[in-house]
């Protein structure tokens, strides 16, 4: 009992700390270590002092009406980024299951639902999610939720909205997708995985951190700081310059807007190898003919020619506007 009241406590504590410095960062007040972050100071607002916290939605790109967290949802957040840290799960695994949360319950652990759906991620009893009592446990739920999640094949890989219908096989699959910015916002700031912002024009920073990364080595799924994979690189690019695009590749590519091949410039995502999802590959164009990018297991963060036959097309993050294409999902 003893041990289990000790166990409690420092979760208790660790839960505190991980609060006070979403609240100092989400309302850019501070940063953890003291590092500026993609999470900036007029890219943030807040309500009143301890109150609401709303991310800009220009910053954010989802709709304004969707981003404001309270004190419980600040606390069920950092629940979700505690459970996957003490499971040793990358920081993506977070990211869905808090975008699932905001979906399923906006991070509220609910008494009710559809059915006999409960809790944060509305799993139900009569589905072998638990008992009623379990479920209404955040920290049952966040694990079981989990434990689901690791069991899909590639994972770390899927869209944010494959990985989360995976494992809750929703009548919505597509509605997690408006979450995604906000839940990789709120991991940043509650893991302290923050990166530095370089001053400057967007497309220079972007550009400028990346090739800072050069020579790091590649590892799937990694985001950072030490290791990267190609996405991963260049969604923390484009996060120092205080532009939030998806996670994944074939996401990356949906976001846009294209641009015609001829017409690339420094700053563009150049993708390649189609997969059933969308491409396989992304790197990062820095003019002439070249490219950053995290190619694969094998290799380091380098720069290289994007002119190559397995090439796709090009984006323009800085320039997001919809697509237009279709959801090949």
């Amino acid at each position: 009992m003893k041990v289990a009241a000790a166990g409690a406590a420092l979760l208790l504590l660790i839960v505190l700390a991980f609060l006070a410095a979403a609240t100092s960062i989400l309302t850019g007040s501070g940063t953890p270590g003291g590092v500026a972050c993609a999470i900036t100071p007029d890219a943030t607002t807040s309500s009143r002092a301890g109150g609401l916290v709303a991310a800009s939605p220009a910053a954010t790109g989802v709709a304004a009406s969707t981003l404001t967290l309270d004190g419980e949802q600040q606390t069920h957040a950092a629940l979700i980024v505690q459970v996957a840290m003490e499971r040793g799960l990358p920081a993506r695994a977070a990211v869905i299951a808090i975008a699932t949360a905001l979906q399923e319950s906006k991070l509220r652990n609910l008494t009710y639902g559809h059915l006999d759906s409960l809790g944060l991620f509305q799993q139900r009893p009569s589905q072998g999610w638990g008992t009623r009592e379990q479920i209404l446990d955040p920290r049952y739920a966040t694990g079981t939720f989990y434990d689901h999640l690791v069991k899909v094949k590639r994972w770390e890989r899927l869209p944010l909205t494959q990985a989360a219908q995976a494992v809750q096989l929703s009548g919505y699959p597509t509605a997690y997708a408006q979450w995604e910015a906000l839940a990789q916002r709120v991991v940043d700031a509650l893991a302290g995985t923050c990166v530095t912002v370089i001053p400057g024009e967007q497309v220079a920073a972007v550009i400028a951190y990346a090739h800072a990364q050069l020579g790091k080595p590649y590892v799937w799924g990694a985001e950072g700081p030490n290791a990267f994979d190609c996405s991963g690189l260049t969604m923390r690019a484009y996060q120092a310059a205080g532009i939030s695009i998806p996670r994944v590749a074939a996401d990356q590519w949906r976001w846009g807007p294209p641009i015609p091949r001829g017409q690339e410039q420094p700053g563009d995502l150049a993708f390649f190898r189609m997969e059933a999802d969308g491409p396989g590959h992304v790197g990062l164009v820095i003019g002439g003919g070249q490219m950053i990018h995290a190619p694969n297991k094998l290799t380091v963060v380098q720069t290289g020619t994007y002119q190559r036959r397995d090439l796709i097309s090009f984006t323009r993050p800085a320039a997001h506007a919809p697509t237009g294409r279709t959801d090949p999902r």
